[in-house]
């Protein structure tokens, strides 16, 4: 059965000792982190960490609603939705 779920991620801007980059968390799945180069990639490996964290997970986690949620100037929020079916959809 393929279950399409939708949940709100915090992409993050850094420019540290690292360099520039993206990084990508979600509150509703705890132990979730990915990054891109660019704003862009981190929205599209959210979607693969999203799918490589709920794999095999019943039932899935209930999208928390993010406007309570505290975001530093740096962070900004998006809504990722991912079709549950497998991992090897971003291979």
């Amino acid at each position: 059965m393929v279950k399409q779920l939708t949940y709100p991620v915090i992409i993050t801007e850094f420019n540290d000792e690292d360099g520039h980059y993206f990084g990508a968390t979600s509150p509703n799945i705890p132990e979730m982190v990915t990054q891109g180069t660019t704003f862009a990639e981190a929205a599209y490996w959210s979607k693969n960490a999203i799918v490589t964290m709920l794999d095999g997970e019943k039932p899935y986690p209930k999208p928390q609603d993010p406007d309570n949620w505290i975001l530093n100037k740096n962070d900004r929020v998006i809504t990722v939705t991912v079709t549950m079916t497998s991992a090897a959809q971003f291979d």
